[in-house]
């Protein structure tokens, strides 16, 4: 116990403290992205403080395992750079009694991220999302869910494919039904303004199709502008089953068994596939730390920050596909399937003093970029 209390605290104070510094640094970017949008709102810090605590869940579930792994990497590095770690082996105890506290704070990481990405994660995204009518409506903007039919206006549909950071929407299809003659526009991007009681679509490289059968009209145009009455005031507040990443857990599940849609099968998959990252990080944090002992700290957190890119980038790259059916839901957890049996065939051998050689080439090569990147900096101070 006295062994597991020290390591304990070793690992505590990194973890806490790069835990707040990653998430502090993440929460200022999407704050400041806001403050730009509602500068000149008196209601702009209000919205602000809503904005993160909403945004948190979604931010743990991605800062929580990058800390824990980084902090316990760094406390590994501790042990074998000061020798502890040597004596520890050498009186006989494994580095799976050196470590098994961690098995038990995994499980308890894992749980919390479970219920924020079941729950707290599609409460979050419903809320910030209806912030952003808010914030649209005090700019007298308006906004529309991605890859949903949206009616909030009288005799218009329109669906948009998604929205670039500066509220540009892109794959754009608008049905205008409202005299009774259907009016189609697609366009590859369309940006959405208010013009006094008029909404505004600035549309480019589209088409617009009017009437049926023979007497159907195409224009094809690069430039084209609709302007659609909007009574003042009209602001659509948003619903959790207007999207797959507001839904609730029974929602989604309910989604999920009368559609096969790849969206919805893609969020279901990565809701239960986020808090495992937390378990396969684990079992890489030791093999990855020993074969660095030449380059110190800072040759392990090179080797952990390439780890985490990797991870999450399977992770993307697997749920985009998923989205786009292209890969079926089960590619997720095969993925992380691999990652996770990867890791723990490495933490095996790491036990025994067996890392296979190329951990042992790559740790001699990390160590040598240290010792360039460090006579670098020297040469560069000394000039």
């Amino acid at each position: 116990m006295t062994l597991d209390r020290y390591i304990l605290r070793m690992w505590l104070g990194p973890f806490l403290g790069g835990l707040f510094l990653v998430l502090a640094v993440m929460l200022l970017g999407r704050t400041l992205k806001l403050l730009a949008e509602v500068s000149d709102s008196s209601a702009a810090w209000l919205l602000i403080g809503e904005l993160l605590v909403l945004t948190t869940p979604y931010f743990l579930l991605l800062t929580v395992p990058m800390a824990f792994f980084l902090s316990l990497q760094n406390t590994i590095s501790s042990l074998q750079q000061s020798s502890e770690m040597d004596a520890l082996r050498a009186s006989g105890i494994s580095y799976r009694r050196m470590f098994r506290v961690f098995f038990v704070i995994v499980g308890l990481l894992w749980l919390g991220l479970s219920y924020a990405s079941m729950v707290l994660l599609p409460q979050g995204q419903l809320g910030f999302n209806n912030i952003l009518v808010k914030v649209y409506a005090m700019k007298g903007a308006i906004s529309f869910a991605p890859q949903r039919f949206t009616q909030g206006l009288d005799g218009i549909t329109v669906y948009v494919d998604g929205e670039d950071e500066v509220g540009n929407y892109h794959g754009l299809i608008l049905e205008d039904h409202r005299d009774g003659v259907s009016v189609i526009y697609t366009a590859k991007e369309a940006r959405f303004e208010m013009g006094g009681a008029y909404l505004l679509l600035k549309l480019k490289d589209g088409v617009r199709l009017e009437g049926e059968g023979e007497e159907q009209r195409m224009l094809s145009f690069d430039r084209y502008q609709v302007s659609i009455p909007v009574p003042v005031g009209q602001r659509k507040i948003l619903h959790s089953k207007d999207h797959v990443t507001m839904m609730t857990v029974s929602e989604l599940w309910h989604a999920l068994q009368s559609t096969e849609d790849g969206p919805t099968i893609a969020e279901w998959h990565r809701r239960l596939l986020l808090p495992t990252t937390i378990i396969i990080l684990f079992f890489f944090a030791l093999p990855l730390t020993l074969t660095q002992k030449r380059s110190g700290k800072a040759g392990s957190m090179i080797a952990g920050v390439a780890m985490l890119v990797i991870v999450y980038n399977v992770q993307l790259l697997l749920q985009h596909k998923v989205s786009q059916a292209v890969f079926p839901g089960w590619s997720m957890w095969l993925g992380q399937a691999v990652l996770l049996g990867l890791g723990v065939y490495l933490s095996k051998r790491a036990e025994t003093d067996r890392l296979p050689k190329l951990f042992g080439y790559v740790g001699e090569w990390i160590f040598r970029l240290h010792q360039l990147i460090m006579k670098g900096l020297a040469r560069r101070w000394k000039s």
